[in-house]
C-alpha cells in the first residue's frame, strides 16, 4: 500500500514536462500573456536528448490560445545533445541563450545569430565539435567560461570591436583553429586558460592595424603564432559604421552631439575616432561635423516622406 501511494504521489512530477506548449516540433514556456523562451522536451530539473534535428528555424513570435507571444531567448539546455540537430536560426527577437544551450550537439553545423545579439551563456557551445566558423554579433562585449570548449573543427572566429573579456576557457581546445579575427580597439582581457597555448601556436591573429603592437605587447595575445593587421576591407565591414559613432545602426542627433566632443577632444579609442572620420580623409574636425549634419538632415527628410 505504501509503495501504491508512494507512485501517486511521485507520478505527477515524472509527468511534468519542462515546456508548456509544442508549436510546429518546437517547445516553449510561456511568461505572462506575451513573451515565450525555447526549451526541449525532458522534465523539470533535467536536458532531454534529441529533442530536436535537422534545420530548426525558431520564429519571432507564436501564437496560443489567442494570445500572442514574442519569442525573446533560448532557454538553459534548450538545444542541448541533439545528435541529429544540425543547424539553428534565431530571429532578431532572440538576444540571448542560456547555459549548455547546444552542449554536446556533435553535428550542429551552423547557428545564426541576429546582429543585435548580446549573451552568450557559459558552456552555450561546449562540445559542438562539428562547428566549423563562428562569427560573434557585433553587440557581444563578453565571451563566457566554456562557450566554445572542445569545438574541435572550429577554424575561425571573429570576436566583434566590443568585445571586452575572453572568460577561462572560452576559445580553449580547438584543435582545428587557424585564424582569430578580433575587431576590438583595445586587447581585450583574457583571463588564464582562455586560449590553448597549443592552438595559438598555429593560429593566426588578425586585429586592427593602429593597435597591432598593443596586442603583440599584451599577455596571452603575444602568444599566438602571427598577429597580423586587418585589412581596411575587413575592418570597414565589422567595425562601427562611418559616422554611427553610438553604434546604434542609426545616424541621428545624438551622433551630430557625440562629434561635437569628439572634434573637442579625441578619444583614446581608434574604432571611435574611425567613425568620426565621416568623410575619410584621417582627421577628425569640423568638415566631418558638416559632412555628418548633412547626411542626418537627409536621412530625417527621408523618413518624414
Amino acid at each position: 500500500m505504501r509503495r501504491i501511494l508512494l507512485f501517486l504521489l511521485l507520478a505527477p512530477c515524472v509527468l511534468l514536462h519542462a515546456y508548456d506548449v509544442e508549436l510546429d516540433g518546437i517547445y516553449y514556456n510561456l511568461i505572462g500573456t506575451n513573451m515565450a523562451y525555447v526549451t526541449h522536451a525532458g522534465p523539470f530539473g533535467a536536458m532531454e536528448p534529441n529533442s530536436y534535428s535537422g534545420d530548426v528555424v525558431v520564429p519571432g513570435q507564436i501564437s496560443y490560445k489567442g494570445n500572442t507571444y514574442r519569442v525573446f531567448t533560448i532557454g538553459n539546455n534548450a538545444f542541448a545533445c541533439c545528435d541529429n540537430l544540425t543547424s539553428v536560426r534565431l530571429p532578431s527577437t532572440v538576444t540571448s541563450v542560456g547555459f549548455c544551450a547546444f552542449l554536446g550537439s556533435d553535428n550542429l553545423r551552423q547557428v545564426y545569430m541576429p546582429d543585435n545579439f548580446s549573451g552568450i551563456n557559459s558552456c552555450a557551445f561546449t562540445g559542438c565539435t562539428s562547428l566549423q566558423q563562428i562569427s560573434l554579433p557585433r553587440r557581444m562585449e563578453v565571451v563566457d567560461s566554456l562557450t566554445f570548449y572542445c569545438c574541435a573543427s572550429l577554424t575561425s572566429v571573429v570576436l566583434p570591436h566590443r568585445i571586452r573579456t575572453i572568460c577561462q576557457g572560452a576559445l580553449e581546445h580547438l584543435p582545428a583553429i587557424s585564424h582569430l579575427y578580433c575587431y576590438a580597439s583595445e586587447p581585450p582581457l583574457a583571463e588564464k586558460g582562455a586560449f590553448s597555448l597549443a592552438d595559438q601556436q598555429h593560429c593566426v591573429l588578425h586585429v586592427p592595424k593602429e593597435t597591432l603592437d598593443k596586442y603583440k605587447e599584451t599577455p596571452i595575445w603575444s602568444d599566438f603564432l602571427e598577429i597580423v593587421p586587418l585589412s581596411d576591407a575587413e575592418y570597414a565591414e565589422r567595425n562601427y559604421r562611418r559616422g554611427d559613432i553610438n553604434d546604434d545602426g542609426k545616424i541621428d542627433d545624438q551622433d551630430l552631439a557625440l562629434l561635437r566632443l569628439i572634434i573637442v577632444s579625441l578619444p583614446d579609442d581608434s574604432a571611435v575616432r574611425w567613425a568620426a572620420d565621416v568623410n575619410e580623409d584621417g582627421i577628425v574636425n569640423a568638415k566631418d561635423y558638416v559632412l555628418l549634419a548633412k547626411k542626418s538632415c537627409l536621412l530625417k527628410c527621408q523618413i518624414s516622406r
